[in-house]
């Protein structure tokens, strides 16, 4: 299923990629990041000199946290130029660039890296999700692991009936294509479940080894979703504090090691492994 054309797909990116870095000033989005954070300290941990893969890294403000966290080499792969235009502004020396489509990426080797991340949106904008988990799997050496997030279903499902007042019709459409269109302005995009991301990683050859919500607790309010921010959300304010901000922290961190919480994740991630 084609989700946008190459050209709405650069045009949509060309100027998401001068705003993007400011959409996370918001509170909220810096206590998922420091989930994410978390996340990948305890779960994948690369150690120095790792190769690391940022698959679909943008403008590699993770690639250079990889690097400066854990001095390990990291590649951020990304399909859009104008992205990759930002990152090259930003990265530390020693950070590798890569233009590819994770769908078909010969520029990266086989068996090149020993970890991989993919954090928020990046799976759903996939218009094949298989062929981008072939190649992931392609790229992991034997043993390598990783972290991949995407937008959930069941988060769009809540908050299109919920916060934005759908209709049954766009509902139904919804639950039957798993692809939601937030706002005119934004393109559609691919929601999954936890049983569909575990499906399309175990198809790749994968083994997954856990499931979680990023956040299940303490979720967005709907003035977290536009740069330049024109007003302060609920939550993000709260999250100001921070006392609240440590202690949301510290739940989302206790209800990550129970994958029941998965579901109710505004984004899912999933944890997988390369066999030996």
């Amino acid at each position: 299923m084609t989700l946008m054309t190459d050209n709405q797909f650069n045009d949509f990116f060309e100027t998401y990629a001068g705003n993007v870095e400011g959409f996370y000033e918001a509170s909220y989005w810096r206590l998922a990041d420091e989930l994410i954070k978390e996340l990948i300290r305890r779960h994948i941990g690369p150690a120095s000199g790792d190769r690391v893969l940022d698959a679909g890294g943008g403008t590699g403000r993770w690639g250079a946290w990889l690097a400066d966290e854990f001095h390990a080499k990291v590649t951020v792969a990304d399909k859009s130029a104008a992205m990759l235009a930002e990152a090259q502004r930003q990265v530390p020396d020693g950070v590798r660039l890569v233009h590819c489509d994770l769908e078909d990426a010969p520029e990266l080797a086989d068996a090149e890296f020993d970890a991989v991340i993919s954090t928020y949106g990046v799976l759903s904008f996939l218009d094949d999700p298989t062929a981008a988990f072939a190649t992931l799997a392609r790229v992991l050496r034997p043993g390598a692991t990783g972290l991949l997030m995407s937008h959930s279903l069941s988060n769009a499902l809540s908050s299109k009936a919920c916060r934005d007042g759908a209709g049954a019709a766009e509902l139904r459409a919804l639950l039957e294509t798993h692809v939601v269109q937030w706002s005119p302005t934004v393109p559609p995009l691919r929601v999954y479940s936890s049983a569909e991301l575990t499906d399309l990683a175990t198809g790749a050859g994968f083994e997954v080894q856990a499931m979680f919500g990023v956040t299940s607790i303490v979720h967005p309010g709907p003035e977290d979703f536009g740069y330049p921010y024109h007003g302060i959300s609920a939550v993000s304010r709260a999250l100001a504090d921070e006392t609240y901000f440590r202690t949301a922290l510290d739940l989302e961190l206790a209800a990550s090691e129970q994958g029941c919480w998965a579901e109710r994740g505004t984004n899912l991630m999933i944890k997988v492994r390369k066999p030996t």
